[in-house]
């Protein structure tokens, strides 16, 4: 059975002025992972290569290119070569890390993750950068798991049958 299934995005960047912890998160549907080795997930799955579709959202909480002073959301679509990126990386069904990039509209100021699990960053105007590390933590799946029946005894089950042949007996001997 598919699910949705969230995750946290969390980034630490540890040195510089603007050293932090910067979140996000992210879902996605897995009804097309194989969770058996290397795969790779997109908003629409396009691209080729084995890319499948399956990436819900992904949202990123960082400080504004122009001043790197306020924190801005960004989105999924935001991120250059939109709905081909972002690429989320899965090892056996675990997601790993994404792949993206977001550049501001002069060009000079971004942000990247990229690989191995690494950040980095360009502001005001490209003249103050840094990098960090990323890691994502799944939380729990959104769909109700499937309910499972008890493992009734045999000694229940007899139980229960008698009790049914007691509600019948009695009710026949009050007819009579």
């Amino acid at each position: 059975m598919a699910a949705t299934i969230g995750g946290t995005i969390k980034v630490n960047v540890t040195g510089g002025d603007f050293a932090g912890i910067y979140t996000g998160d992210f879902a996605y549907d897995d009804t097309h992972l194989t969770k058996v080795g290397s795969e790779f997930m997109t908003i629409n799955g396009g691209g080729g290569n084995g890319i499948i579709p399956g990436l819900l959202s992904m949202n990123f909480r960082f400080l504004d290119f122009a001043t790197g002073l306020n924190l801005v959301t960004y989105t999924a679509s935001d991120v250059d070569g939109f709905p081909e990126y972002p690429l989320l990386y899965f090892e056996n069904g675990i997601p790993t890390q994404f792949a993206l990039q977001l550049f501001s509209a002069s060009g000079k100021d971004a942000l990247m993750f990229g690989d191995p699990k690494s950040f980095n960053f360009a502001l005001r105007n490209g003249t103050i950068g840094g990098d960090g590390s990323v890691t994502l933590e799944i939380t729990e799946p959104t769909t109700e798991p499937t309910p499972v029946p008890e493992n009734s005894s045999p000694f229940a089950s007899l139980l229960a049958f008698l009790g049914l042949g007691g509600v019948h007996l009695w009710r026949k001997s009050r007819k009579s």
